[in-house]
């Protein structure tokens, strides 16, 4: 069952006509420079930690590379402008819900974003928020936010959603909703609302073509928060690469894959101690050289030694 979260939707339209805008412009200007991942200058070229954000993709020989530090991801002007778009749309729905009288939580005391950690740290993510009294819920809820393209919102909310949502007794809902359509953010949520012991999450999409909003509750799942956190698990301490997803490189997603290279043989993993035979990840979060006998930071683990032998990949 599909809930969509038509009175958040109603709360954010009203609010923002009936000022014309005025909140919601004040409200940004205080939550756009909060933006930190939009600014950050950090160029370290891997993620240290397996994303929560990641782990409900369809392939778990991907991830695997991905944790090992086997490609070094190289992103079009266009993909990083799209990623940046991505963070700078966080301000503008904690912008609107606040708009709307809603507050939404998205730092600690010690002003860093609420986080989780699983394995010692080797798995994890941010949240993007905590949302307190929607209209659909008294009891705090999850916030995920994300920005969709015409197509991709098509799916869904539906190629009517306009309709829908302007007179929804009057037209069918048309979409597939976060689940169907986009199972990795459903994970995703999964895995913050099972940390945060919330029942609820909220979900919320905006289309980049003409600035549609779309919003459903979405419950907690414990048997998708448990299998996704074993697999997280299994994942990281695997010592080989789990079996392909599909064993043909002509595959439609191994052809789109960054690491159908290294996967297929016909390059080389990056020299680091992530692919080094001698590495493991520990429990606590480390990461252990086994011929030196001592644990390897992260600029160590990136500079590689005169020990380095690749490992089976």
């Amino acid at each position: 069952m599909i809930y969509i979260a038509h009175k958040t939707l109603a709360a954010i339209k009203q609010a923002i006509e009936a000022d014309q805008g005025a909140s919601y412009r004040k409200l940004l200007r205080e939550t756009m420079p909060t933006a930190e991942d939009a600014y950050k200058e950090d160029v370290f070229p891997f993620r240290s930690h397996l994303g929560a954000s990641r782990i409900g993709a369809e392939c778990a020989r991907e991830l695997w590379y991905e944790f090992r530090w086997a490609t070094r991801a190289k992103h079009s002007d266009g993909m990083l402008r799209l990623f940046n778009r991505g963070h700078l749309e966080e301000p503008r729905f904690v912008a609107m819900l606040g708009a709307a009288g809603i507050k939404v939580h998205q730092f600690t005391e010690q002003g860093k974003q609420y986080q989780i950690a699983l394995y010692g740290g080797h798995f994890g993510g941010s949240l993007d928020g905590v949302a307190e009294r929607i209209p659909e819920r008294e009891s705090p809820v999850l916030c995920e936010m994300k920005t969709h393209n015409a197509a991709s919102f098509a799916k869904l909310a539906g190629r009517n959603w306009n309709s829908y949502f302007a007179e929804p007794d009057k037209h069918p809902f048309q979409g597939e909703g976060v689940r169907s359509s986009k199972f990795r953010h459903y994970v995703q949520m999964q895995m913050y609302m099972r940390a945060y012991r919330l029942d609820f999450g909220l979900y919320l999409a905006v289309c980049k073509d003409d600035d549609a909003l779309y919003a459903e509750l979405v419950g907690i799942d414990e048997a998708i928060s448990d299998a996704f956190s074993n697999r997280a698990r299994e994942i990281i301490f695997a010592t080989e690469p789990p079996a392909r997803i599909k064993n043909d490189p002509t595959w439609y997603q191994c052809r789109f894959c960054n690491q159908a290279p290294v996967c297929y043989g016909k390059k080389q993993a990056e020299r680091n101690c992530r692919t080094c035979e001698h590495s493991k990840p520990t429990p606590d979060g480390a990461w252990h050289c086994m011929s030196g006998d001592f644990d390897l930071n992260k600029q160590m683990q990136l500079d590689g030694c005169s020990l380095y032998q690749l490992r089976k990949l």
